[in-house]
Protein backbone atom coordinates (compact mmCIF):
# COMPACT_ATOMS: atom_id res chain seq x y z
CA UNK A 1 0.00 0.00 0.00
CA UNK A 2 1.41 3.21 -0.98
CA UNK A 3 1.52 5.90 1.70
CA UNK A 4 3.16 9.44 2.15
CA UNK A 5 4.27 11.10 4.84
CA UNK A 6 2.58 14.65 4.79
CA UNK A 7 5.36 18.20 4.58
CA UNK A 8 5.65 19.50 8.10
CA UNK A 9 4.93 23.26 6.26
CA UNK A 10 1.34 21.97 5.95
CA UNK A 11 -1.36 23.44 8.43
CA UNK A 12 -3.33 20.64 8.61
CA UNK A 13 -1.86 17.25 9.93
CA UNK A 14 1.62 18.50 9.70
CA UNK A 15 4.72 15.72 8.93
CA UNK A 16 1.97 12.48 9.42
CA UNK A 17 1.66 10.03 7.60
CA UNK A 18 -1.22 9.05 5.23
CA UNK A 19 -2.79 8.06 2.12
CA UNK A 20 -2.25 10.43 -1.31
CA UNK A 21 -5.96 11.75 -1.54
CA UNK A 22 -7.48 15.00 -0.37
CA UNK A 23 -11.11 17.07 -0.91
CA UNK A 24 -13.05 17.45 -3.91
CA UNK A 25 -12.63 19.87 -6.53
CA UNK A 26 -15.07 21.49 -8.61
CA UNK A 27 -13.94 19.73 -11.63
CA UNK A 28 -14.58 16.12 -9.89
CA UNK A 29 -17.88 14.56 -10.27
CA UNK A 30 -17.59 11.62 -8.48
CA UNK A 31 -14.71 10.76 -5.76
CA UNK A 32 -12.34 8.40 -7.55
CA UNK A 33 -12.09 11.43 -9.77
CA UNK A 34 -10.91 13.11 -6.97
CA UNK A 35 -8.63 10.34 -6.02
CA UNK A 36 -6.97 9.89 -9.18
CA UNK A 37 -6.56 13.57 -9.15
CA UNK A 38 -5.22 13.80 -5.71
CA UNK A 39 -2.83 11.07 -6.51
CA UNK A 40 -1.40 12.29 -9.93
CA UNK A 41 -1.08 15.75 -8.25
CA UNK A 42 0.89 14.52 -4.80
CA UNK A 43 3.17 11.28 -6.23
CA UNK A 44 2.44 11.13 -9.87
CA UNK A 45 0.77 8.17 -10.05
CA UNK A 46 -0.23 8.19 -13.87
CA UNK A 47 -4.16 7.42 -13.79
CA UNK A 48 -4.25 4.90 -16.48
CA UNK A 49 -2.13 3.13 -14.38
CA UNK A 50 -4.61 2.60 -11.97
CA UNK A 51 -7.74 0.00 -11.55
CA UNK A 52 -10.27 0.84 -9.41
CA UNK A 53 -11.54 -1.76 -7.20
CA UNK A 54 -14.31 -0.02 -5.16
CA UNK A 55 -14.62 1.81 -1.61
CA UNK A 56 -13.39 0.76 1.80
CA UNK A 57 -15.57 1.45 5.01
CA UNK A 58 -15.39 6.14 5.30
CA UNK A 59 -13.53 6.76 8.19
CA UNK A 60 -14.72 10.39 9.95
CA UNK A 61 -12.14 12.60 11.32
CA UNK A 62 -13.68 14.33 14.30
CA UNK A 63 -11.52 17.39 15.03
CA UNK A 64 -11.50 18.53 11.40
CA UNK A 65 -15.26 17.60 10.23
CA UNK A 66 -13.93 15.44 7.19
CA UNK A 67 -15.54 12.09 6.09
CA UNK A 68 -12.79 9.72 4.42
CA UNK A 69 -13.84 7.59 1.65
CA UNK A 70 -10.74 5.44 0.56
CA UNK A 71 -10.76 4.50 -2.95
CA UNK A 72 -9.16 1.01 -3.16
CA UNK A 73 -7.11 0.30 -6.53
CA UNK A 74 -4.90 -2.00 -7.55
CA UNK A 75 -2.08 -0.87 -9.81
CA UNK A 76 -2.37 -2.18 -13.72
CA UNK A 77 1.49 -1.36 -13.91
CA UNK A 78 4.96 0.45 -12.08
CA UNK A 79 5.43 3.89 -11.75
CA UNK A 80 8.50 6.17 -10.56
CA UNK A 81 6.72 8.14 -8.02
CA UNK A 82 7.71 12.28 -8.35
CA UNK A 83 6.66 13.96 -5.38
CA UNK A 84 5.14 16.90 -4.93
CA UNK A 85 7.63 19.00 -2.45
CA UNK A 86 4.88 21.54 -1.31
CA UNK A 87 2.40 18.57 -0.23
CA UNK A 88 4.46 15.39 0.39
CA UNK A 89 8.22 14.70 2.49
CA UNK A 90 8.52 11.24 1.17
CA UNK A 91 6.29 8.26 0.26
CA UNK A 92 6.55 4.65 0.94
CA UNK A 93 5.43 1.29 0.44
CA UNK A 94 3.62 -0.70 3.26
CA UNK A 95 2.48 -4.67 2.56
CA UNK A 96 -0.20 -4.80 4.03
CA UNK A 97 -0.18 -8.11 5.10
CA UNK A 98 1.76 -10.06 7.86
CA UNK A 99 5.34 -11.59 6.44
CA UNK A 100 8.81 -10.88 6.26
CA UNK A 101 9.25 -7.13 6.53
CA UNK A 102 5.71 -6.40 7.54
CA UNK A 103 4.65 -3.76 9.65
CA UNK A 104 4.55 -4.35 13.61
CA UNK A 105 1.15 -3.29 15.55
CA UNK A 106 1.77 -1.44 18.21
CA UNK A 107 0.72 1.44 20.89
CA UNK A 108 2.49 4.54 21.17
CA UNK A 109 2.58 8.29 22.52
CA UNK A 110 1.57 10.96 20.10
CA UNK A 111 0.62 14.43 20.17
CA UNK A 112 -2.42 15.67 19.92
CA UNK A 113 -4.11 18.93 20.44
CA UNK A 114 -5.68 17.20 23.72
CA UNK A 115 -2.05 16.12 25.20
CA UNK A 116 -0.30 13.17 24.47
CA UNK A 117 -1.79 9.84 23.69
CA UNK A 118 -1.42 6.39 23.62
CA UNK A 119 -2.56 5.12 20.42
CA UNK A 120 -2.66 1.75 18.66
CA UNK A 121 -1.19 1.67 15.31
CA UNK A 122 1.39 0.37 12.72
CA UNK A 123 5.24 0.82 12.85
CA UNK A 124 6.70 0.26 9.61
CA UNK A 125 10.70 0.66 9.42
CA UNK A 126 10.53 4.36 10.73
CA UNK A 127 6.59 5.42 10.18
CA UNK A 128 4.32 5.36 12.76
CA UNK A 129 0.99 4.68 10.97
CA UNK A 130 -2.02 5.46 13.60
CA UNK A 131 -5.12 7.68 13.58
CA UNK A 132 -7.54 8.21 10.34
CA UNK A 133 -4.65 5.71 8.15
CA UNK A 134 -4.24 3.39 10.82
CA UNK A 135 -8.25 3.13 10.63
CA UNK A 136 -8.19 2.62 6.82
CA UNK A 137 -5.07 0.17 7.13
CA UNK A 138 -7.17 -1.81 9.85
CA UNK A 139 -10.36 -1.88 7.32
CA UNK A 140 -8.54 -3.17 4.48
CA UNK A 141 -6.10 -5.47 7.24
CA UNK A 142 -9.78 -7.03 8.37
CA UNK A 143 -10.95 -7.58 4.99
CA UNK A 144 -7.82 -9.96 3.87
CA UNK A 145 -8.01 -11.91 7.21
CA UNK A 146 -5.25 -9.99 9.06
CA UNK A 147 -5.01 -8.71 12.68
CA UNK A 148 -5.00 -5.09 12.95
CA UNK A 149 -4.35 -2.91 15.40
CA UNK A 150 -7.59 -0.88 16.39
CA UNK A 151 -9.85 0.48 17.69
CA UNK A 152 -8.54 3.76 17.06
CA UNK A 153 -10.16 6.93 18.28
CA UNK A 154 -9.50 10.29 16.49
CA UNK A 155 -10.06 13.23 18.62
Amino acid sequence: MLLIQRHHGLRAHPGQIGLPGGSMDRGDHALWQTALREAFEEVAVPPDAVRPLGYADPVRVHHTGFLITPLVASLAREFVPSLSLTEVESCFWMPLLDGPGSAEIVRRRVPTRLGDLEVPGYLFEEHFVWGATGMIVDDLRRRLGAPVAGPTAIP
